[in-house]
């Protein structure tokens, strides 16, 4: 008794199978409705960050007594590849960039305790050192403004701090909410140093009077009358007044001496060091934070809720507004996606339609998309995976790939039901010749997106979503193919459905008579066939070589940052004064709906010369130009001699900044121990380089000199008045920083408490000098008597890679692609010379955009090792899987055509549609070769060529109906429309620039290939040729 196939078993269940793919479409809907929604796949940035404060400290001091101490303590950790500082006045940041597959949650872990063993050896006033980790889900996914005509800046912030705050923190999801900008309160105690010379009272006195008197100990519990109590005494300040009234000491005769006889206590404000405007008026700004396990979604939905319920609570004049929203971004870019994925699928019915000769063939296969989508959404819920713009956008680009399987395996039914075979007898045999042909296909495209997996850097953390949603889809498109097409042919097809021949399905019988006829002539001219290969490598290759790069395309965000650094010294109100001038300019802009300027800081850095203003456009539909142009327009407008402006854009692309097509950036990073000399060598590479037509700007952000005033301590003056270096360098921060000595409460607030010298005191170098630090015994000791005052130059910043020091040179240029950054390195290494001990290195996006590239032309050529390997065992013989390997190039050299004709650049996400070409342009072969080795295996020399010709000429309609739906459902993707959905077009224009040349070169190439490399096939070929060709002269006679 013959053994019946799975075929067979599955063909005579189909109430079965019917079942079970009722009960997969059930789970896919569950799991659909259950997916966790976000903006970014989840991952694990290889970056652990540390950053503390030290409020006007300068540079140097930040690194020696910050810096340098905390680099020794974590250096020790393991997993750390790379440590860079930033020292700046007030400021330190520490970013440790870890090995690849490097925990970085344990090196948080261990960098924590690492710093918390030498906390007590830094300044108590330093701020807490803050470790965390770079992770996309803790950026803020909302920033709301809060504006009131009739309030204060600080009644403002305490709006925001005891109303907002409380009731967006209580929606579930939320993790925090905090407000940036207004005024916070501060109680000054400005010291007078005629008073306290003339009562003898020195600073240390006032500030320990200050701290013993506002004290709150627990003392412990006390039972009374059976109850317990627990006991504390307390005696926090609760007004201004009990603080002017603090007793500092007691003369001899008795009178007390207070605070007030010594200073002027101030209720005001701390020195601002962030303003907050939006629209030109002052504000406040409230970012919130979700909880890492929550769906942003829901998240920002609860928040646009609960704005409503604010707004009703707000004082009239008080008005609350969304600046950025993630939510809304994602929406849009999820509703683009599925948009352009149900035009796709569309597009394909259509096609199946038109080439597949009814609508009962067509539903078949289009059952599949459905189907395959249901059992990808399941696999993505019990795996893991989330909806995002990643994992979405590989089920839009799946959707054309869905029904490739299909289409081959109803094809070949089709064929059987033409010879007269019954519905059942032609799905069984129908599905079985092109089994080993579509098991060989589909594992060959998951072998293309295997090396995907193990792509390292930014690249691989978003490309692994894209490849395990398209090979889930895939692999469930096979299961439908195989199992649920034959199903369903035996179910809805009619004996007859293909008799009846459309004006498509006639078109296509002529091409496929028009192609065996060429082919024909082809096989008999083979060399013409092989000189065609070989000017196909070398088109290909010189595509390649001329093609401009870049790293990741810009989506248009519709959001431009434009960063202001003034000369180091400039005050607040300078800062403020061309901010405000900017802002106005904006405002005006008809593009721009949204202008939000902070003052004094920028980004994690804050300082009185500091500033940025984010602008928020008007809807691409609403505007004429793109986010690019408008930054480009805006950078040349804003050109303030003094002021350093960087316009970027960001959002919607990967970059997150840059200019995306319009404009490239260079960062060159100088390497050496002198920071002087490093200064020199940057300001002749600016010289050099701005002499290249290609340069736009050059940019030494980080080298601007700063004065500053150095106290130089006379070491054995001190020592012979009793005190230390310690003692003196606090007395000197009291009298020109101030201290913080404690806090007084008020309504259930916290105020500071802050010591320092009257301004009025310190505002020249001779009364600097005058100023008394210490009394020992009946004797005041001035500043001048313990040291002197330098002025002397440095700089605003201190940038150190592993312990060495290192200067940043941003170069502007038009474009990125590998000519300019050739020209660029060419222009550099002929030009510069560098001292010995100094060294360079290209970072930032440009080492970036070449390790994502190298990063990516490993995965494609592992992918091509594992192709060829599955193909061998598929084949069992190494020359056919070769052959259809040299067809990977056909692919290549169509995409690449349609990238150049369209001027769009080689990117990293075109890179990913390279790979992705791989797998289909090899299906293809697979497709082809097996077919025409089955028809021509054990079969006469007299009837080889016929039979060679009449496999290929079968396979024509599948290989190129699956490759028209394939470019069908990436026309969508490839036009770019919508939020988010222009960031994918070069993918999709790489893969429709592949199919619309390789198919057809692919009928004619294998097949010349195939009997160049195969001897035995080759002598079959001419031998049938030999005879076919003595017949027709017999015939003739």
């Amino acid at each position: 008794m013959k053994k019946r196939g799975i075929v067979d078993h599955l063909l005579k269940r189909p109430v079965t199978i019917i079942m079970l793919t009722l009960l997969m479409v059930g789970f896919g809907l569950f799991a659909l409705s259950n997916l966790k929604i976000t903006l970014w796949p989840s991952f694990d940035i290889p970056i652990v960050a540390v950053s503390t404060s030290y409020r006007n400290v300068a540079p140097e001091d930040i690194q020696r007594i910050l810096v340098e101490p905390i680099e020794a303590a974590i250096s020790s950790v393991e997993g750390i590849e790379t440590m860079d500082s930033n020292s700046r006045r007030g400021s330190a940041f520490i970013r440790l960039s870890l090995f690849p597959g490097t925990d970085a949650r344990r090196v948080e872990l261990d960098v924590r305790e690492a710093i918390d063993r030498i906390r007590n050896q830094l300044p108590r006033e330093a701020s807490q050192p803050v470790i965390f980790q770079f992770d996309p889900e803790s950026a803020p996914i909302m920033q709301l403004s809060l504006q009131a005509s009739n309030r204060s800046l600080d009644e403002l912030r305490n709006l925001s701090v005891e109303l907002v705050e409380p009731m967006l923190e209580r929606l579930p999801g939320v993790a925090a909410a905090d407000t940036r900008g207004g005024l916070e309160r501060t109680v000054y105690v400005h010291l007078n140093p005629q008073r306290l010379a003339q009562y003898r009272v020195a600073t240390p006195e006032i500030e320990n009077a200050l701290r013993q008197n506002n004290v709150q100990i627990p003392v412990g519990n006390l039972v009374v009358d059976r109850v317990s109590y627990s006991v504390r005494a307390e005696a926090m300040y609760t007004s201004i007044d009990e603080i002017a009234n603090t007793i500092v000491r007691r003369n001899p005769d008795g009178n007390p001496v207070r605070i007030s006889d010594l200073a002027v206590v101030e209720d005001s404000f701390a020195d601002v060091a962030t303003l907050v405007e939006v629209n030109g008026k002052n504000s406040v700004t409230i970012e919130i934070q979700k909880q890492s396990d929550a769906n942003t979604l829901d998240v920002a939905y609860a928040v646009l809720d609960e704005i409503e319920e604010i707004q009703g609570k707000l004082p009239v004049g008080a008005n609350i507004q969304v600046l950025t929203n993630s939510g809304q971004f994602i929406e849009n870019s999820i509703f683009n996606l599925a948009q352009s994925a149900t035009y796709a699928l569309f597009l394909v019915l259509i096609i199946l339609i038109i080439f597949l000769g009814g609508w009962r063939a067509s539903i078949t296969v289009a059952l599949s998309i459905p189907i395959s989508l249901a059992g990808t959404f399941a696999a993505m819920y019990f795996t893991g995976i989330t909806l995002n713009i990643i994992s979405i956008f590989g089920l839009a680009l799946a959707v054309g790939l869905l029904v490739d399987n299909s289409i081959v395996v109803l094809d070949s039914i089709a064929a059987k039901l033409e010879a007269g075979k019954s519905k059942f007898q032609a799905a069984l045999e129908g599905t079985n010749e092109v089994k080993g042909a579509l098991v060989g296909a589909t594992l060959t495209t998951l072998a293309v997106f295997i090396p995907i997996l193990f792509v390292e850097g930014f690249t691989g953390m978003i490309a692994k979503d894209l490849a395990w949603t398209i090979s889930l889809a895939i692999s469930f498109s096979f299961i439908t193919a195989i199992v649920l097409v034959p199903v369903f042919s035996t179910l809805f097809l009619r004996t007859g459905e293909f008799e009846k021949k459309t004006l498509a399905l006639r078109l296509f019988s002529r091409f496929e008579d028009r192609y065996a006829q060429s082919l024909r002539w082809l096989l008999i001219h083979r060399s013409i066939g092989i000189l065609l290969f070989a000017g196909v490598l070398v088109a290909t290759w010189y595509l390649f070589s001329i093609t401009p790069t870049e790293n990741f395309p810009q989506g248009d965000s519709g959001e431009i940052s434009i960063s202001i650094e003034m000369p180091t010294g400039t005050n607040l109100v300078q800062t403020a004064g061309l901010i405000r001038e900017m802002s106005e300019q904006l405002v005006n802009n008809e593009n721009v709906e949204t202008v939000v300027t902070n003052i004094g800081s920028r980004g994690w850095r804050s300082d009185y010369n500091l500033g940025r203003i984010s602008l928020t456009l008007r809807p691409d539909n609403e505007r004429t130009i793109t986010t690019d142009q408008i930054a480009l327009q805006l950078r040349r407008q804003f050109d303030y001699p003094g002021a350093q402006i960087r316009v970027s854009t960001g959002g919607g692309g990967f970059g997150g900044g840059g200019f995306g097509g319009s404009l490239g950036a260079i960062r060159l990073t100088l390497i050496g121990s002198d920071i002087d000399i490093l200064k020199g060598i940057s300001n002749r590479i600016e010289e050099v380089m701005m002499q290249d037509t290609l340069v736009i700007s050059v940019d030494n952000p980080r080298v601007n000199a700063t004065p500053e005033l150095v106290y130089r301590v006379d070491r054995e003056r001190v020592s012979r008045m009793g005190s230390n270096i310690s003692e003196v360098g606090n007395a000197l921060k009291t009298q020109t920083r101030g201290t913080l000595t404690g806090y007084y409460r008020e309504e259930g607030r916290e105020i500071p408490i802050e010591v320092r010298t009257d301004q009025m005191f310190r505002t020249d170098r001779e009364q600097l000098d005058r100023i008394e630090l210490l009394q020992v015994g009946d004797q005041r000791v001035p500043v001048s008597s313990l040291g002197s005052f330098e002025a002397v130059e440095g700089y605003d910043t201190i940038t150190r890679r592993d312990r060495e020091t290192l200067l940043d040179v941003n170069i502007q240029t038009v474009g990125l692609g590998q000519a300019q950054r050739q020209q660029i390195i060419e222009l550099f290494e002929n030009e510069i010379v560098l001292p010995d001990g100094y060294r360079y290195e290209f970072t930032g996006s440009f080492r970036d955009q070449q390790r994502s590239m190298d990063s990516l032309l490993n995965a494609l050529l592992f992918a091509l090792l594992l192709t060829y390997m599955v193909m061998a065992a598929k084949f069992e013989n190494l020359t056919d899987p070769f052959v259809i390997m040299l067809t990977v190039p056909l692919g290549f050299l169509g995409a690449l055509l349609l990238l150049k004709v369209l001027g769009t650049a080689l990117s990293v996400v075109a890179g990913l549609g390279m790979v992705v070409l791989i797998g289909i342009v090899v299906n293809n072969g697979i497709v082809l070769l097996d077919y025409v080795k089955q028809y021509t295996t054990d079969i006469p020399q007299e009837t080889y060529m016929h039979q060679f010709i009449k496999a290929a000429k079968r396979r024509v309609r599948p290989i190129l109906l699956t490759s028209l739906t394939t470019i069908c459902s990436m026309i969508p993707l490839a036009l770019g429309l919508g939020t988010g959905a222009e960031i994918w077009s070069p993918l999709a224009l790489v893969v429709i620039g592949g199919l619309m040349l390789s198919p057809v070169l692919t009928l004619y190439i294998i097949p010349v290939l195939t009997l160049t490399f195969s001897s035995r096939k080759r002598r079959a070929l001419d031998q049938s040729i030999i005879i076919e060709s003595w017949q027709n002269l017999k015939k003739a006679d």
